[in-house]
């Protein structure tokens, strides 16, 4: 639950990466961002795996991509743009579960989540996505679930921002409540069994 803005595409010249990273880590500064590089070497095939020990985990081996992510103040996740040898955009994760086997290179998205930030990040990501498709990635295709890529319509995207924190303000009181019962005790199962009944009590 929450808007995502979903993206996709192929650098359309890949001896610009390092011009991308440049001009998108000058912009992180400007802005007082956290921002990370990767630069593999694209002619080792990646590698990845996600290794979990004491209670963590971790990836490790080569991923195979070059570029960066920057992260917004106010509790977003990353904006990302890692390309990997073939030019396409992709996600460290849906990378390490291409190589665990568990999806495919055609179907990877990049994402972010942009629900717990203000409409105005929103809007602004949503025009440095425009800028870079102009400079980077003609072929960009973009998925904005609050519909602003497509319309340019602030107060729909406002809306729905505030009526999505508002359901996930009722649902985390609910969850809070006495509804769901003593939990103490039961499985992990048990208790995915009880949460999917009182949604659907809910619903």
């Amino acid at each position: 639950m929450g808007v995502t803005i979903h993206y996709r595409g192929t650098i359309d010249e890949p001896a610009r990466i390092r011009d991308l990273q440049r001009e998108l880590a000058d912009i992180a500064k400007s802005m007082g961002w956290v921002y990370s590089l990767l630069d593999d070497d694209w002619t080792v095939p990646p590698s990845a795996a996600l290794v979990r020990e004491h209670g963590s985990a971790t990836i490790k081996g080569h991923l195979g991509l070059k570029g960066i992510s920057i992260s917004p103040d106010g509790g977003g996740e990353s904006l990302s743009f890692f390309v990997d040898a073939d030019g396409r955009l992709r996600s460290v994760m849906d990378l390490v579960l291409q190589c665990e086997g568990q999806t495919r290179q055609e179907n990877a998205w990049v994402f972010m989540k942009t629900q717990f930030l203000t409409p105005d990040m929103h809007i602004w990501i949503v025009g440095l996505l425009k800028y870079l498709q102009k400079k980077y990635f003609s072929n960009l295709e973009v998925d904005d679930e609050g519909g602003f890529w497509e319309t340019g319509d602030r107060p729909a995207l406002e809306a729905k921002m505030r009526l999505l924190n508002e359901k996930m303000d009722e649902l985390v009181s609910d969850l809070q409540s006495e509804s769901l019962g003593d939990l103490s005790g039961l499985s992990a199962e048990e208790i995915a069994s009880r949460l999917e009944d009182f949604l659907k009590e809910r619903q």
